[in-house]
């Protein structure tokens, strides 16, 4: 699917698994606003893709070599060796924030989620959206608000991602290197290609209409709190 899809899909989901934890209001909205651009994270395996483009030759580099390391695009990335790889680097930035290692690796990720989910989310382009990222993933180091979340956001992130990916006609190798065998969600007739009118007029609209009226169960059920530190 498109940036802007994986994106809404993120949002969507990082509210319900919000909603399902009974989080309050805040870590509802926290998670949200990580999984949106954690569900970005597996199309670094190809140069020229949202997350890819977001940094410029930052970016770039590290899809580059992402895409080799991999085996190319929808390959090591869109499994579920890639989930766990990604899931488990975000932990180590997290548990070893306070080391120049797990700043630098926490900083990357959450500038680099950010600013792809502000370009595919079209909520901000070019440097704007560069400038807000360094300064979230700034910010995330520095304070470390809802440090907790962020393993649990790459984890909902990538795997909603792959599940995205699954609604497609190419489907995505849940097993590789192991297995090549490719998985859909949807049968052959329904399956789309990516950006064409079943995602632009059916997908992408459910999608923003699912966040809307999750946004409202939020308001509804949730207890309002403070978001801790970390």
């Amino acid at each position: 699917m498109l940036g802007h899809s994986h994106a809404l899909s993120g949002a969507v989901t990082g509210i319900a698994a919000g909603i399902l934890l009974h989080l309050p209001v805040p870590q509802v909205a926290t998670l949200a606003g990580f999984t949106a651009g954690m569900a970005l994270l597996p199309d670094l395996d190809k140069c020229g893709s949202s997350p890819a483009r977001c940094l410029g030759f930052l970016s770039e580099a590290i899809a580059w070599v992402t895409e080799r390391i991999s085996g190319g695009h929808r390959h090591a990335t869109h499994s579920v060796l890639g989930v766990a790889v990604f899931t488990g680097l975000a932990w180590a930035s997290c548990q070893f924030r306070h080391d120049w290692a797990g700043k630098a690796g926490l900083a990357l990720l959450l500038t680099l989620s950010a600013a792809a989910a502000l370009e595919a989310l079209h909520v901000a382009r070019g440097h704007a959206a560069d400038f807000i990222a360094i300064g979230v993933g700034v910010a995330e180091v520095r304070f470390g608000y809802g440090l907790q979340l962020i393993p649990l956001a790459v984890l909902i992130g990538c795997s909603t991602h792959i599940a995205g990916d699954m609604l497609t006609d190419s489907g995505c190798m849940l097993g590789f290197p192991v297995s090549r065998q490719r998985f859909h969600l949807l049968p052959e007739p329904l399956a789309f290609t990516t950006g064409t009118r079943p995602e632009r007029w059916v997908v992408a609209p459910l999608l923003l209409v699912a966040l809307v009226w999750l946004v409202g169960v939020v308001e509804k059920i949730l207890p309002a709190g403070r978001l801790p530190l970390r």
